[in-house]
Formats: C-alpha cells, structure tokens, sequence
C-alpha cells in the first residue's frame, strides 16, 4: 500500500475521564464531562455512534484507537474542527514517520488506561442522501487483569462498555481463551431475560461485538482479516454435544443477546512496535503486513457506510438520550458487588420508558397550551379526556422494552402525570378563560364605542358631501343665471342697437325726403320764375 506524503496529525480534543476508581473502588462519574460532551448543541440532537475498546492491558488497545482517530479526523467533521464533512482520503493513515497521538499508551506491564476514558472531540457526519445527522464517540477502557484491578471491578468495566457502546471491539492476543468468554458471561441472565421479554422483537440488549485478535499464529488455517476471523470464530463458538453446561451458556449468551458479532485475525505488528518502549507509533516501522490489515479493520469499523448507530430496543438514540443511559448505568454500578442482571435490565427499561414518558407528557402539554385559549369552561374536561386519549395511543405504539406488566405500570405512571398536568393548566385555563372574558367584554365595548365613532363620523361627513354637493350645484345654477343673463343683455343690446340703426334710417330716410322736397321745391321755385316776366331794369346811377 502506498501514501502520499501528507500529515493527519490532530490537534483538537483529549482524553477526559469520564469514569474512574475512587477510594475503596468507589466509581466517581464526571458528569459535567458526560454533559458537555453528549449535550453539546451539535450533539444533543443528533443519533449517536459509541466506539468502545476492551481488553486486557498492555495489548494495544489505545494504540488501536489512535489510529482510528487519526482516520476519524481525515475523514470526518468534529465539534473542534468545524470543517466540512471531507471526501474518503484513501491516504488517512498519514506520513510514515508521524508520531501517534491521542490516548496515551506504551509498551510495558504497568497499566496506563484507568476507568473509562472517551476523546472529547465528538466527530460529526451527515448522510448525503438522506440527511440523517450522526456524531461519533470514542471510548478507551481500563486493561483488565492486570494486579491492580479486582475480578468485580474487571467485570464492571466489561459490564459498563458493552452496555454503552454500540460497537465494542474485545481486544485479544493469540487466541480466544474460554477464561476471556467467561466475563462476557456476566450478562447472560441479563439477555436471556431480554431476549425472553422482547420475543418477536429485533432488540437485543448488545449490538456489535468484534473479536479482534493480535498476533495471530496460525494464518495458514485461518487466513488474516475478518473472512478469516469469521471462520475461526464460528468454530470457536459451535455448541457441542460433550460440552459442560457453562461452556454452552457461554455461546448461547453472544448470539441471543448480540446483533452481530464477528472477528478479525491480525497479524503481528513487529519486534519494533510490540518490544520498544520508545517507539512512538510511526506506520514505518510496522510490518507492511500488518499496516495493511490495520487499515483495512478501521475502515470496515469506520467507514460512513458501516457505522452502527447506538439503540436500545431497535430505537436509534439521540445524544442526549445516550447520556441518561450512561449516568444510570454508571450510577447502578457504585456498590462494589456487580448488580445483578434484573436490575440493569430494570434500570434500561425504566430510563426507557421514562424517556418516553416525558416525550408523551410533552406532546400532552404542548396540545394543551396550544388550544386552552380557545376553550370554554364546561369543555376543560372534555378536551382534557380527548387529549390524555390521544396519547395513551402514542405511548401504546411507540417500541418499548419489558412485558405487558412493565408497559401497564409505566402507562399507569403516564395517566398520573396527565392528571397532574390537567389540574395545574386546568386553574391556568379557568383564570384564562375568566380574563378572555373580560377582555371579550371589554372588546366589545371598546368595538361598539369604535364603531359608534365611525358611524358618527360617517354621517358627519355624508352631511359635508351634501352640502358640498349643494354648494357645487348652487354654483353650476349661478353659472347657468349668470350666462343666461349674458345673453339675454347681448340679445337685448343687439336689438337696441339694431333700433338705432333702424331709426338711423329713418332719420337718413327723413334727410333725403326733405333733400328731395328741398330739391323739388327749388325745382319748382325756378320753374315759377322762369315762368314770370324778367323785371325791367332801372337806370342806375353811377356814383
């Protein structure tokens, strides 16, 4: 296999404690990490992937781990490193020279892991096809059977990772030894009981176990990988005749109680990388052989495809969810005695169905305020009946953990709760209902006044139309008076002026009948004189 040169190396998150050993193997629980860590705003709501490691010490566990960070954050988003979702880097293993960082691990026989350690950073991924936001949480476990640790407290950390996780991967060296199946054995009464409570369910109390198997020995009969590991696990796990009876209890245990469970052979990594204390983690020093299986596991563990979403009972769990699981179990696991299998399975069931509880009272509630402004007072009960009906259906047929008796006492529980809610926002709806009342009266008032208003001030002004209108056709009226008055004026200055003229005429008529009688007269007067006698003339005297 070949890499580009091209460095993975992280430098977001840490190692946080979330669970550890106190004084006489108290657990102490870090619950502002669970907090910070699950209720993060871009986690909370988000379904949840849990990748747990566990195994004796000293074999490698967190150096498996490193390694699948470095690939988490070559390929994946996170809540520190706020980039994009990237495309697959085929590469992600980094530069052969890089130093492995991450949770802290040597070669050595004193333990270095103690409690339940998860990396803060949570890696975030969103389904392109589907939308389906994922956040991705990395675990590392205490070795056990080392001479510090108890069988009790081995068994708690057993117990304790594979509860959590949705993928626990069992770290092993050589082979699978009968002693190493016993203490997966601790929950066997636990999954027969689920698997007694929840026939004809595919929920299983485990999900994904994976065998992985260090320096595999005999690559010849059973080859390296996890095709290999599946052929060597099927043998391991055959139910015999001869078997005694713990031997068969063992088996029967991991396939009802696990969704899948399988097994990958590695190889031996070399004399540098398992003996020398200061080997640092670079690729280059491993054997080629077993670089290449470790990539090949990690991407198969790894790949957005073939992640494993953390459920209970077949439902995906969120975040937030995951969180109140993880702090009942850890709370269920203080007394030094490992609880009994009832009780973790009371315990999952009762965080279940709390869960759902609180999700039913919420849908109950928000109904409720959503529609209280819009009831009557003889219609509070009624819609109380209508509403608690509704959903009693909802918690029948959302999936649930346990038998008919769980589901009947947790249903009683609901109704109780209802009840409870009914009277508190049935004082709120009656004091409501009251003030809507009086507002009402109120608003009609003030509507009534309102509109009194505009009708006066509609009359008031229907009034100034009219007069307006009045004054308009008074003044079209003067105008029409006025112009007839014009023209009666002009038609009457035309007719005196036309009598003058007429009386000029007569006037000129008078002067030229006088002219004419003037003349006439004169014609006459010369005719008489030429008719009379000429005067005989005097002698003048001249002077």
């Amino acid at each position: 296999m070949t890499t580009t040169n091209q460095s993975h190396s992280h430098p977001f998150g840490k190692p946080v404690n979330i669970l550890k050993f106190g004084e006489g193997n108290r657990i102490i629980v870090d619950k502002e990490a669970l907090e910070k860590s699950f209720l993060h705003p871009d986690v909370k709501n988000r379904k949840i992937v849990v990748f747990s490691i566990i195994g004796a010490f000293r074999r490698g566990k967190s150096f498996f781990l490193d390694y699948c960070l470095r690939f988490l954050y070559a390929n994946y988003s996170s809540i520190e490193s706020r980039k994009n979702d990237p495309q697959f880097n085929k590469d992600w293993i980094g530069l052969p020279e890089e130093p492995l960082k991450g949770f802290t691990w040597r070669s050595g026989t004193k333990r270095d892991t103690t409690g339940i350690i998860m990396w803060s950073d949570i890696f975030l991924h969103t389904v392109k096809t589907t939308g389906e936001k994922i956040a991705i949480t990395i675990m590392d476990t205490q070795g056990l059977f080392d001479n510090e640790t108890s069988p009790a407290d081995n068994s708690r950390i057993f117990a304790l990772g594979t509860l959590i996780s949705s993928v626990q991967v069992l770290n092993l060296v050589g082979i699978i030894q009968e002693d190493q199946l016993q203490y997966l054995q601790f929950a066997t009464e636990f999954a027969k009981f689920a698997a007694q409570d929840n026939q004809g369910s595919s929920g299983k109390p485990f999900q994904n176990l994976l065998f992985l198997i260090r320096d595999w020995g005999n690559p010849d009969e059973y080859e390296f990988g996890t095709e290999g590991g599946a052929q060597y696990l099927k043998e391991v796990l055959k139910i015999k005749a001869d078997q005694k009876p713990e031997l068969k209890s063992v088996r029967q245990f991991i396939s009802v109680s696990f969704d899948e469970y399988s097994c990958c052979l590695m190889p031996y990594p070399g004399k540098h990388v398992a003996r020398k204390k200061d080997y640092d983690g670079q690729w280059k020093l491993m054997d080629e052989e077993f670089k290449d299986e470790l990539v090949v596991i990690i991407e198969k563990l790894l790949k957005p495809e073939n992640l494993i979403l953390k459920k209970i009972n077949s439902k995906d769990l969120k975040g937030f969810e995951v969180k109140e699981y993880i702090q009942s179990y850890f709370t269920l696991f203080q007394s030094d005695t490992l609880p009994q299998a009832q009780s973790i399975y009371e315990s999952t069931i009762d965080k279940q169905m709390n869960i759902l509880i609180s999700k039913c009272l919420e849908s109950y509630k928000l109904n409720a305020l959503k529609n209280q402004d819009l009831l009557e007072e003889n219609n509070l009960h009624i819609f109380h009946e209508m509403s608690k009906s509704k959903t009693l259906i909802m918690f029948s047929e959302e999936k649930k953990m346990g038998n008919a008796e769980h589901a009947r006492k947790y249903k009683m529980k609901l109704e109780a709760e209802m009840e409870k809610s009914y009277n508190e926002w049935k004082d709120r709806s009656l004091k409501s209902i009251q003030q809507l009342k009086e507002e009402k009266k109120k608003t009609e008032e003030a509507m009534k006044e309102k509109l009194r208003l505009e009708q006066e001030a509609l009359e008031a002004e229907r009034i100034t139309r009219e007069k307006q209108a009045e004054l308009e056709r008074q003044k079209e009226l003067q105008l029409i008076e006025n112009e007839k008055y014009e023209a009666e004026k002009k038609a009457m200055d035309s007719r005196l002026e036309a009598e003058k003229e007429r009386a000029k005429a007569i006037e000129a008529e008078r002067e030229a009948e006088k002219a004419w009688r003037q003349v006439l007269e004169e014609k006459l007067k010369n005719e008489q004189l030429k008719n009379q006698k000429p005067p005989r003339r005097r002698g003048c005297t001249i002077l």
